[in-house]
Formats: structure tokens, C-alpha cells, sequence
């Protein structure tokens, strides 16, 4: 890593909170859950800049849920986007709860464009982060939809047709 990205990302997680954006992802996140997921998607693309700006971990959880919302709408480009910038901010920040269900997702997303080979990976990497959570004990409450930190994460419906992998 060159170290001008070095010093970006240091100084990227030392810039405060923004409230007002914290408040916005909330406030998406309840309707969302709430099942008004159509109200929920512009505040979500409202306060994502802010929260990727600051590079809080509720910028993952955003972004997981946008490509949720995405894929439910059709948008599978869309959802790619925001379930590899998901990844990528759970990865940083060491959330295997959060990389196992965006992993999940994204195995979804990808068996939905036809993307078996992508799939196959997705599904590969998201077993890997579910025996750790196994390990850890943490599984129970991240397979309900919550990364470790306990945001809420919406969950696409794995499709039933086929073979199924044991660990989604």
C-alpha cells in the first residue's frame, strides 16, 4: 500500500461521527424493517457519502442493505455494487458477522445473474466466515440478520431450486 492511501485511510478514521447522518441511517433502517423498504432507500443513499466519509461501520451495514433493496427492485448491478463495498468495509473493520451475511448475499446476487462460477466462490467464503462465527459463538445471532456489531441486515431468500451448500 502506497502511503498516500495509507494516510487517507488514517485520517479517514479519526474524522468524527456525523450525527445528522447516523440519525438518517437510523431513521432508513426502522422503515426499512418496518417493510416501507421503497421509503427507506433514498435516506439510505442520503447518508451513505457522510458515513463512508467517516468510515464508521454503520457505512457497511448501509451499504449491504441498499444492495438488498436493489436486487429486491431488480437492480443486480446495483446490488453487486453495494454488496462489494459492503465487503470491502467489513473486511477493514474485521466483521466476519457483517462478511457473512453480505457474503451470502452477494452468493445470491450472483447465482440470480448467472454468475455460477461467483456464486460458487460467494458461497465458498461465506461457509468460511460461518465456521468462525460457529467457533465463536456468535452465530445464532448473526444468522438471523445482524452483523457483530448488531445493525440489522436484510437477507435475500436463497433460492430453492437446485443444489443447495450446506452453509447458507
Amino acid at each position: 500500500m502506497d502511503a498516500l492511501r495509507m494516510w487517507r485511510d488514517l485520517a479517514m478514521e479519526q474524522q468524527p461521527v456525523p450525527r445528522d447522518a447516523l440519525d438518517l441511517y437510523r431513521e432508513a433502517i426502522r422503515a426499512g424493517f418496518d417493510g416501507r423498504w421503497d421509503e427507506a432507500e433514498p435516506v439510505l443513499l442520503r447518508c451513505l457519502p457522510p458515513l463512508e466519509e467517516a468510515g464508521v461501520p454503520e457505512a457497511a451495514a448501509a451499504n449491504h442493505n441498499l444492495a438488498a433493496i436493489l436486487m429486491a427492485r431488480g437492480d443486480r448491478d446495483g446490488a453487486i455494487f453495494h454488496c462489494i463495498r459492503g465487503l470491502f468495509i467489513y473486511n477493514k473493520a474485521g466483521d466476519v458477522g457483517g462478511l457473512y451475511c453480505t457474503l451470502r448475499n452477494l452468493a445470491v446476487i450472483h447465482e440470480a445473474r448467472g454468475e455460477k462460477r461467483l456464486a460458487r466462490t460467494a458461497r465458498h467464503e461465506a461457509d468460511r466466515a460461518r465456521r468462525e462465527l460457529r467457533h465463536r459463538g456468535q452465530l445464532r445471532s448473526v444468522e438471523v440478520g445482524r452483523d457483530s456489531r448488531g445493525e440489522l441486515l436484510r437477507l435475500l431468500p436463497v433460492p430453492r431450486s437446485g443444489p443447495r451448500p450446506q452453509a447458507i
